[in-house]
């Protein structure tokens, strides 16, 4: 349900979470009222706001544990895009200095490693199934490619040594990126934070129980809150996922387009 959730676009994603926040506020609304015309109401009366002050500090460093984590994965994956894009530039660079068949075989083996980015691994990492321990082919070839040629000139063995370690560090950064597209908030994370919310709703309610415009106010408040940062976790959550704030393979594109 997470999964399909957060799949979606930001704005779905919005709507899904706060309609469902809503319908859960106005059932807990609903059955307070009712309760409250009945004699386990006056007893209800008796729940301190105090109780509200635990439940809400554990939910909001919860929150903001969160928040970091995910917040610095979306940074790690640009940084694994970005050095694995610089070291595919970098191969076909010192690759330029290299004989034209050399070049070419480098510059084919480049090109298919960026197809096999854009239409196997990112489609992969969307649903979390992409395979850090596969060997990309396009890498591999020119890994061979470079190993394979003798130079004979200096500058020629000293190109050919910077390309394959820009190679290497390709091989590294797409690992890193694969390892990260399977890094996700967990669904007991999940569930330990509606069960924080719902709990913090029902004592606000028992708080208010016998005054419906103050409990209905406060209701709405808490649920708004509690939505938005759900909306928030869950659009930034898994940065090569389909939906929500997601990263593209533009920049392996550009490499090509060069």
């Amino acid at each position: 349900m997470i999964h399909w959730i957060e799949s979606q676009s930001t704005s779905v994603i919005a709507v899904i979470v706060f309609g469902l926040s809503y319908v859960f506020t106005a059932l807990v609304f609903a059955v307070t009222a009712a309760l409250a015309r009945r004699p386990v109401g006056e007893q209800l009366k008796a729940v301190s706001p105090v109780t509200l002050t635990p439940l809400a500090v554990i939910l909001g460093l919860l929150i903001a544990f969160l928040a970091a984590r995910v917040w610095e994965n979306t940074g790690h994956a640009n940084e694994y895009i970005g050095q694995e894009a610089s070291a595919l530039s970098k191969v076909m660079l010192f690759a330029d200095t290299l004989p034209q068949d050399v070049r070419s075989k480098v510059r084919d083996a480049v090109a298919q490693h960026v197809d096999f980015v854009v239409n196997h691994d990112w489609p992969e990492m969307a649903v979390a199934r992409a395979n850090p321990r596969a060997e990309p082919v396009g890498l591999t070839h020119a890994l061979a490619a470079l190993l394979s040629f003798a130079p004979t000139q200096s500058d020629q063995s000293l190109a050919r040594q910077r390309a394959v370690a820009a190679v290497e560090q390709a091989f590294e950064a797409r690992r890193n990126r694969v390892r990260l597209s399977q890094v996700e908030i967990a669904p007991v994370q999940w569930g330990v934070v509606l069960i924080l919310a719902a709990l913090i709703l029902i004592t606000i309610a028992m708080i208010h129980i016998g005054k419906p415009a103050a409990m209905a106010t406060t209701l709405f408040i808490f649920a708004t809150a509690t939505a938005a940062c759900l909306v928030l976790l869950m659009e930034n959550d898994r940065p090569f996922a389909a939906g929500g704030i997601t990263l593209t393979p533009a920049a392996f594109r550009d490499i090509v387009l060069k």
